[in-house]
């Protein structure tokens, strides 16, 4: 029997662009658009945008301690005292949502958010100009390692501030605006003098 395979509510937008796809625990992901080393040039000279929707995402609202720690060293985006969003890899989530489940007080709740937002990725030392054509929200005010709720093109998003030689900031939105958000995105990147990359220029620079 062949594996169900799970795509992006932007895999359309992505084989317009000439994604070559790869195939991660069940997932359809861009490895990359044509050529990785110029992709792997835009992240270290411009800015880029990744589509990472393939993340797992487990959302806990509530009384988070216990949640968090039965988590380990899975990336935490912590919004406020009562709501974080867990960030794990594709697939991840079969194994940690049970295990955060159980590990929850009755004063949480904790559910499988992976199919309920598209993830971006935006890296690069023209991150900046990037985000100032895409919201008024200072993303200086935001330090490494955390997470906010904040206006990306208009949208509401998880933005998460990652701390890695690149500056990443990763934004999260829900997925019936997928497509605008990623269109409003992308025109600012491209006005940045970026452009799109996949998974393997962004894992080859260190993120995961």
């Amino acid at each position: 029997m062949n594996e169900p395979v799970r795509r992006s509510p932007l895999a359309r937008s992505h084989a317009d662009l000439g994604a070559v796809l790869d195939r991660e625990a069940g997932w359809e992901l861009v490895a990359h658009y044509g050529d990785e080393a110029a992709e792997r040039g835009t992240l270290l000279e411009r800015v880029a945008l990744a589509d990472v929707t393939a993340r797992g995402k487990i959302d806990v609202r509530g009384s988070l301690e216990d949640a968090l720690s039965a988590a380990g060293d899975v990336l935490s985006a912590r919004i406020a005292d009562d709501w974080a969003v867990l960030l794990c890899e594709p697939g991840g989530e079969e194994v940690l949502l049970p295990k955060v489940g159980a590990a929850a007080g009755a004063g949480s709740m904790v559910t499988d958010a992976t199919h309920l937002f598209v993830g971006f990725a935006l890296a690069g030392p023209e991150l900046p100009e990037a985000l100032a054509r895409l919201t008024s929200w200072d993303p200086a005010s935001l330090a490494a390692g955390e997470a906010t709720g904040a206006p990306i093109g208009d949208v509401r998003a998880v933005v998460f501030r990652r701390d890695l030689p690149l500056p990443v900031l990763e934004a999260y939105v829900a997925t019936e605006f997928a497509r605008y958000a990623w269109e409003t995105v992308l025109d600012a990147v491209r006005r940045a003098g970026g452009a799109t990359v996949g998974w393997r220029a962004l894992r080859g620079e260190g993120w995961s």
